[in-house]
């Protein structure tokens, strides 16, 4: 029998030939092999039944030697970014999906030769225009804006010495080209999950300044597609200071059938009031992290994965000195991905 030109001497099945049986890059089949996130799940699923009808196995030797030359090859150091944080205390960025996005933006960064270093807009006696002095003494010339504590804020630095990606929508004035996590069509995946479980009278709740950061696209897909679209839909249980009582009375009112949120303390609320999760009542998450929530059904954002977008989009401007408030800006969205936990089930209709 003749061998396929990109089998390899031993026999073995390469990527080559997975790639070629599917019309692909290698490097979409090398990635789909890895669960990277970059390729849809539709893809990578294909990609996955094709190996394995081939019967494809890594080569040990060659995994090997690449482990091997990732440890021994040492990025030449290229250039500090800055990490830009207006909370009203210095850690106070350092939850949920930021520190995801710090952790991402690390490592992203230290594969290509660069550091991160992180500079905080409320140090004592700091203005904007002391912080426009810090960095240029620095040398740094790229900075990554971290979501603001509140929607619509405003910054003025000399941005015509400086390249800059900001996380999000929460900065409105400038505005940069910016990475963030795609929220709508995140939030349509979970509620066609929870559709596909059975589950028909969802409940979201949310804060006011959430609703606000995320561009109110949460809110706006939790209406657009309810499970039965000629029922009405629960009201948004949304408040900036939740108490039990104003929940449970929310719970009771409306009877969801699951409960949708950003913040697992309700689900600890529905188990204090006695609620069977999720013999009774389901929940999920429209933010998932597994960090802080492992045992939750819900979206992973893919946060870290955001960051190392945003890396190589400022590593690029700052190769190609651009500077300055873009005049037409680029808005990068990440999908989520579905992540299976214990507080949902499958409903009997």
């Amino acid at each position: 029998m003749r061998k396929s030109p990109n089998t390899s001497s031993t026999g073995r099945v390469t990527i080559c030939e997975i790639a070629d049986r599917l019309k692909v890059h290698q490097s979409t089949v090398s990635r789909a092999l890895r669960k990277d996130p970059r390729i849809s799940t539709k893809m990578r699923e294909k990609i996955l039944q094709v190996a394995k009808d081939l019967d494809y196995k890594p080569d040990p030797m060659l995994s090997s030697l690449v482990a091997y030359r990732k440890t021994r090859i040492r990025q030449t150091y290229h250039a500090t970014l800055g990490w830009i944080t207006n909370y009203p205390t210095r850690s106070g960025w350092r939850e949920y999906e930021r520190v995801a996005y710090h952790r991402g933006a690390i490592r992203r960064a230290t594969e290509l030769g660069y550091q991160i270093e992180e500079f905080w807009l409320g140090e004592s006696g700091m203005t904007q225009q002391r912080m426009t002095q810090i960095l240029t003494t620095r040398n740094i010339e790229g900075l990554f804006f971290v979501p603001q504590p509140r929607s619509r804020a405003h910054l003025s630095l000399d941005w015509s010495k400086f390249s800059a990606i900001s996380f999000g929508r929460t900065l409105a004035q400038p505005v940069f080209h910016n990475v963030d996590a795609d929220h709508f069509r995140s939030f349509v995946v979970l509620m066609r999950q929870i559709k596909r479980l059975g589950y028909r009278r969802p409940g979201f709740a949310t804060w006011p300044r959430v609703h606000e950061a995320t561009d109110r696209l949460w809110t706006a897909a939790y209406l657009a597609y309810q499970p039965i679209p000629q029922q009405p839909p629960i009201p948004v249980f949304m408040h900036e200071k939740w108490t039990k009582a104003e929940f449970r009375k929310w719970l009771d009112k409306h009877k969801p059938d699951v409960v949708i949120s950003h913040d697992e303390s309700l689900l600890h609320w529905m188990e204090e009031f006695g609620m069977e999760i999720p013999g009774k009542i389901g929940f999920a998450l429209a933010a998932k992290h597994a960090e802080f929530s492992p045992r939750c059904s819900g979206i992973d954002e893919n946060s870290e994965f955001v960051a190392e977008t945003a890396v190589n989009l400022l590593i690029d401007l700052t190769n190609r000195r651009e500077t300055g408030i873009p005049q037409r800006t680029i808005s990068t969205l990440i999908e989520g991905q579905w992540v299976d936990g214990s507080t949902l089930r499958r409903v009997n209709q």
